[in-house]
């Protein structure tokens, strides 16, 4: 193989562009040795000390995300916990999926897994919906849509999304917002279940999921174990909101991992979010026309379906020679997923990629 540059001066010898786990954000290292330090993953986390840690994250968190007053931020596992609390708690007889990948396609899996009818309204791989057309059959208690489809990189309206809320007012929605948030805006007033993994936009160490909740998701878990209805074992909903109210989890949370994610959300207000949103529209402009230069198509047709987030192209021949070329160059990237597993590129656009390192990538690309 011809040997490759290194990369850039002032970038690190790898700078992971895969779509998660990802390149960490430059402040983990630093806080990382800070935390231990202190001790912080020792404190009790009933202490004054942790609540004030997990206030601090959730503030930064309601600012950065437009959290309306009322929702409660829980904290679990990942986001596939967060998909199976969500259905367990809240759903008795059905949900309804908007499916255009793997990860829409999981969550429908859980809800089938946990004995509830799940049905679905499908789209090709690579293609979005037209929210405005979508009508949602039978009665389900829930419709659960993908954001942003990791798999696929298929992002949808966000305003689509409001538009499907309001249309159906009795329903509950739940949001995989994976790897939207916080780059893709949702007026989560319509929502009552939003959730993600820090390991993919805000780029930390995988183990920690962030769950929005709405006080009529609670109320409707409430119901249904007023009634006798399993909703869960121990971490219910409902006693996660009562915990989320005095700044506490139910069972002991991953105290460093909230810690991190509060420095980093603090970080992303203080960068701004319309500034983060900006780089991403012009990161992935760039690594569109290198892609083209290079011979590569956007995998979703449709340009209203494509992500800047999580950029997906078709190589000519797979893609095996092409992410070994630019791995060796330090830039690792991600195969496909599902479909298009040994032909799709997916590329990660998340704010912890800088515009020297999209630059730098674009550059490799355009010279294959």
């Amino acid at each position: 193989m011809t040997p490759v540059a290194p990369t850039p001066p002032g970038l690190p010898p790898q700078w992971y562009f895969t779509v998660g786990p990802t390149q960490m954000h430059p402040l983990v290292p630093g806080a990382l040795a800070a935390a231990l330090q202190a001790g912080l993953p020792s404190w009790s986390h009933r202490s004054a000390a942790y609540r004030k840690e997990v206030a601090r994250t959730v503030d930064a968190l309601r600012t950065l995300l437009g959290i309306p007053d009322g929702h409660r931020v829980l904290f679990v596992s990942s986001a596939t916990e967060a998909m199976e609390r969500i259905v367990e708690g809240a759903v008795e007889h059905r949900s309804h999926h908007l499916v255009n990948g793997a990860f829409a396609k999981r969550f429908r899996t859980v809800s089938r897994n946990l004995g509830r009818e799940a049905g679905g309204t499908e789209a090709a791989a690579g293609l979005g919906f037209d929210l405005d057309d979508v009508v949602i059959p039978g009665d389900p208690e829930l419709v659960a849509v993908t954001q942003n489809e990791t798999s696929t990189g298929v992002a949808l309206d966000p305003a689509g999304i409001v538009g499907l809320a309001r249309r159906n007012p009795g329903v509950l929605l739940a949001v995989d917002a994976v790897t939207a948030a916080p780059t893709q805006p949702l007026d989560l007033s319509v929502v009552d279940a939003f959730f993600f993994g820090v390991q993919k936009l805000f780029g930390l160490p995988a183990g920690l999921g962030v769950l929005v909740v709405s006080p009529r998701l609670v109320e409707r878990s409430r119901e249904l174990q007023d009634r006798g209805f399993p909703v869960g074992g121990y971490q219910l909903l409902t006693s996660e909101a009562a915990a989320a109210d005095l700044y506490e989890t139910v069972a002991t949370p991953n105290m460093l991992g909230i810690h991190l994610l509060g420095l980093v959300a603090e970080e992303f207000l203080t960068r701004g979010i319309e500034t983060i949103r900006k780089d991403a529209r012009e990161g992935a402009a760039r690594i569109q026309r290198a892609a083209l230069e290079a011979g590569w198509s956007p995998f979703p047709p449709r340009e209203q379906d494509r992500s800047t987030t999580v950029l997906v192209y078709q190589v000519p021949g797979g893609n095996a020679e092409v992410r070994a070329r630019l791995a060796a160059a330090g830039f690792p990237v991600s195969e496909g997923y599902g479909v298009g597993k040994d032909t799709l590129v997916r590329i990660a656009g998340f704010p912890v990629q800088p515009p020297e390192a999209v630059e730098a990538l674009a550059e490799i690309i355009a010279s294959g």
